[in-house]
């Protein structure tokens, strides 16, 4: 029997990257979608790398948006008509916006993760936060809290790349540059009021492994960790013995999609906070 929610007038997004097999992009956002009362439907798109360009020409003819994914968050961009400044500071896209036949690019990942460790009781608005790793997710994390104000500190393996990485960043804000320090890994000192860890240190297989020491942590006073699998890191598991305010990485993977479609959607036409909690915690007994 032909689905009769499925229509000509159905918005269509999607999620598009090179291997898709595990992703619960579509099981979020058709979730959201759902819950608001949109006629909408989300579908995950395999495209090998030498097919980008057709795969781009099809969703700007006959899609609403849609979202970016390893390995195309850089290559995307000269596909796009345009992107914010988010987007062009952290040089990524996720999340793309059809607009008048218009693709317009977006970085969601950094306002997820803002989101996820408010929704986890701690504040975005701290003074003196450290970053563990250079990274595109380092890079996001960096970039909006230093929007918001904040002293970052990244620590890194390589100081060369760091380096560069808060010479870019540094660009990005009219007083960033003397917001922004580097430091080794392997030698952090000073306290800070959030610690986000955008390395992969901790994650499956390898879940005994922790990024930093109890020194550290005895020094930080919230921590984040950008991981997810597993849900409870030996990083999470090492801050809450500390009594610490800690918040687990699956968050900022919803609340990415949360942003993504008020971009697509605009902000009154989303799931509301109440839905938006219920999906989430479905999610997580699920996993």
């Amino acid at each position: 029997m032909l689905d009769c929610r499925i229509h000509a007038g159905t918005k269509r997004f999607a999620v598009l990257g090179e291997s898709l097999p595990h992703t619960w992009s579509p099981h979020i956002h058709n979730s959201l979608f759902s819950a608001a009362g949109c006629d909408a439907i989300y579908l995950p798109i395999t495209v090998p790398r030498e097919q980008l360009s057709s795969a781009v020409d099809v969703l700007r003819s006959g899609f609403s948006g849609f979202n970016v994914t390893i390995p195309y968050k850089e290559r995307i961009i000269p596909f796009l008509d345009e992107i914010d400044a988010a987007a062009s500071a952290c040089g990524a896209v996720n999340t793309v916006e059809i607009r008048d036949g218009r693709l317009i690019g977006h970085i969601t990942d950094g306002l997820g993760m803002l989101s996820a460790i408010e929704e986890g009781g701690v504040s975005t608005r701290c003074s003196h936060v450290l970053v563990l790793g250079g990274g595109g997710a380092a890079r996001v994390a960096g970039y909006e809290f230093l929007v918001r104000g904040s002293h970052v500190t990244f620590a890194v393996r390589d100081t060369e790349k760091g380096r560069r990485l808060a010479d870019e960043l540094g660009q990005t804000q009219a007083d960033g540059a003397a917001r922004i320090h580097i430091c080794s890994l392997y030698s952090i000192t000073g306290a800070y009021d959030l610690l986000i860890n955008c390395t992969p240190v901790g994650m499956y297989p390898h879940t005994d492994a922790c990024p930093v020491s109890q020194d550290v942590l005895c020094r930080c006073g919230a921590v984040f960790d950008a991981v997810y699998n597993p849900r409870e890191t030996q990083l999470l598991r090492m801050s809450r013995k500390r009594g610490l305010p800690s918040v687990e990485g699956l968050g900022m993977l919803f609340y990415q999609a949360v942003e993504a479609e008020k971009y697509w959607l605009g902000k009154n036409s989303i799931a509301s906070k109440a839905d938006q909690k219920a999906i989430y915690e479905e999610l997580l007994r699920q996993l």
